[in-house]
């Protein structure tokens, strides 16, 4: 076990504690790859505001020209209100990232964060925040199941609020 609580980066390798979980998800964006999927209820333990996950998304976001980020949650205020440096960068990328509200009449994914070829599930836990590596036929079954609920998705959280 390494000093964020993870186990290592192996498929179902678990990751226990909310610094384990932000360090995972600071890792993956580090070097996304080609394609990010990521659903999160309000995305409230998530690292968006921090100064170095932004430099890397900067980073990787300059060298993209199709929409290659889909970014799923069932609402969208405390990105807007608690990482204000993500919304600017979902503002100065918007050509890259599609954003998602699934209405609660639909059932949710794991909460996740998917790559091309390893991704991050949480686990359920009553106690701590939870999350198990994936990889492979895992990884596969993650991303067909968030592409399914993609699909019953509303667009939200727009990069520009129109006003008058």
């Amino acid at each position: 076990m390494n000093e964020f609580g993870s186990q290592g980066d192996g498929n179902g390798q678990e990751i226990r504690g909310r610094m384990a979980w932000q360090q995972a998800i600071k890792e993956l964006l580090g070097a996304p790859g080609a394609v990010i999927s990521m659903y999160s209820p309000d995305f409230s333990d998530w690292p968006l505001n921090q100064a170095d996950v932004i430099a890397a998304l900067d980073a990787w976001g300059q060298a993209r020209r199709q929409p290659c980020v889909r970014m799923l949650a069932r609402h969208f205020d405390v990105v807007q209100r608690d990482a204000p440096r993500f919304a600017q960068w979902r503002t100065r990328f918007a050509h890259l990232v599609v954003c998602h509200v699934l209405p609660e009449e639909f059932a949710a994914p794991q909460e996740c964060l998917l790559l091309r070829n390893r991704g991050l599930l949480a686990l359920p836990s009553q106690t701590f925040r939870l999350g198990s590596w994936c990889s492979g036929a895992r990884l596969h079954a993650a991303v067909g199941l968030f592409d399914q609920v993609w699909q019953q998705s509303e667009p939200g959280f727009p990069a520009q609020a129109l006003g008058l």
